[in-house]
């Protein structure tokens, strides 16, 4: 096959893109290099069905980071085996037609993974619970930024600053924030949890006046955009993490601080609430919540896609039907290729029927296994109030995370950049909250001994 001028041109730049990435990886100091993925993750570009550039920066970070025998430690090697057998499993059970979409998405879960190793290995070596809160802000701000220019741009998908490689995603056409991460469940998601940890930071850190205040229009730009994206699920998740907030850190606010709490929480909501109804084009939560139906103990959005996915997942429920659920339209239209099939709408039930039960079993190990080294890291003492209290907002996070998966799933396909981000920070919390004994008795100088995670 003859290449032409033109093509053997854009092979010639990408080799040199991918030689300058490479050096760049390598010689750049570690520290720049994760942060600056950790904080490109939400806006991931250049895309395509093969993957983002972030994706091929994860993969060459990893490479570069093989090369220099920087992963430390692997955490959990044993759980993450278990979901690629689950993964191999689900393979042998799909047609030769689909057989390339199974493969990429692999490839696109492998970097998920990646994500996690990174991050966690960059945190216990810097094991600085103040330095990722700070690098949370400033992304919870760059996310928030994005999210009002979409909603500034509002639903003139002719807009010069909607569509392209780097442009804004265009809104959905109901009038819903989609905000970086495409889909509305997952953005809501983001922004409970941004609630949260952005609540922690401005509650344990030390700052300044103009600091905690840009810190509270931070949290009413979450609620603002939680609101926006008329997601009712966002509702009961942060009702359900405030209630877990208030219980596990209700020693040190004691009963007054419980209470300026809930008021402060109660009035910022309430006026986020007033501005983006009152001002934008995305006011459709409250419409939506007075809409709901439950037919048959299922919400009304839900009575038809979880009903069909436990119908497809009667007929293969041990090793599923795969681990890619929806395939590229020229799959579909190949001889021998299934139809398609919703989206669950449910993270569990995603699971069942791409992998079965025993990747579903898998899952959840490893996401308890994350669990569990959260609440073993909250019964060790550490030296500040923002450490002490860290692993308990681990939990939170987590918590949220599994209450809120209920109603959407974060492992389509097309959410690669909520992936990364979920990983990120499971990596992230899973470093800085990994238990530490301060050996007082054996030492005269007190030392830190490290107890590392074992999979």
């Amino acid at each position: 096959m003859e290449l032409s001028s033109a093509q053997w041109l854009q092979m010639n730049i990408a080799a040199v893109i991918a030689v300058l990435a490479f050096l760049l990886v390598y010689f750049v100091p570690t520290k720049w290099v994760v942060i600056t993925l950790i904080l490109i993750i939400p806006f991931q570009i250049i895309g395509s069905r093969y993957g983002s550039l972030t994706i091929y920066l994860i993969y060459l970070i990893a490479f570069v980071w093989v090369l220099r025998t920087q992963f430390r430690e692997l955490p959990f090697l044993g759980y993450v085996g278990f979901i690629f057998f689950s993964y191999a499993l689900a393979l042998s059970q799909v047609p030769s037609v689909t057989l390339q979409d199974h493969l990429l998405y692999l490839f696109l879960v492998g970097s998920d993974f990646l994500v996690f190793y990174i991050v966690y290995n960059y945190f216990r070596q810097n094991r600085d619970v103040k330095h990722f809160l700070y690098l949370f802000l400033i992304l919870n701000g760059l996310v928030l930024l994005y999210s009002v220019a979409q909603i500034v741009v509002g639903l003139d998908e002719s807009s010069p600053f909607v569509g392209g490689e780097i442009g804004l995603r265009p809104a959905r056409e109901d009038g819903r924030l989609s905000g970086p991460f495409k889909t509305v469940g997952l953005t809501a998601e983001y922004m409970v949890i941004g609630v949260f940890i952005t609540g922690y930071a401005l509650w344990m850190l030390k700052l300044s006046q103009v600091i905690r205040l840009l810190l509270i229009f931070m949290i009413m730009g979450n609620f603002s955009m939680m609101i926006a994206t008329g997601n009712r699920g966002g509702i009961f998740t942060l009702v359900a993490g405030c209630l877990l907030f208030l219980f596990l850190f209700r020693k040190e606010m004691g009963a007054r601080g419980v209470l300026l709490s809930l008021v402060g929480a109660g009035i910022a909501f309430a006026v986020s609430s007033i501005v983006v109804i009152n001002y934008t084009d995305f006011n459709k939560l409250f419409d939506r919540l007075a809409e709901t139906e439950i037919e048959e103990g299922i919400p009304d959005t839900r009575s038809k896609t979880w009903p069909q996915t436990l119908e497809h997942i009667s007929s293969k429920p041990i090793l599923g039907h795969g681990p890619q659920l929806k395939f590229s339209d020229n799959t579909y239209m190949r001889p021998g290729a299934p139809q398609p099939v919703l989206w669950p709408h449910n993270l569990y039930l995603f699971l069942l029927y791409t992998l079965g039960i025993i990747g579903f079993i898998a899952y959840l190990a490893f996401l308890m296994r994350i669990t569990w080294s959260f609440y073993d890291g909250s019964r060790t003492p550490r030296e500040t109030l923002v450490e002490d209290g860290f692993a308990r907002l681990a939990i939170i996070v987590m918590a949220l995370f599994l209450i809120d998966q209920i109603k959407v799933e974060f492992l389509r396909s097309e959410s690669t950049e909520y992936q990364h981000f979920i990983f990120m920070i499971w990596g992230a919390l899973t470093a800085l909250t990994n238990k530490e004994i301060r050996d007082t008795g054996n030492s005269s100088n007190g030392v830190i001994r490290r107890t590392t995670h074992k999979g």
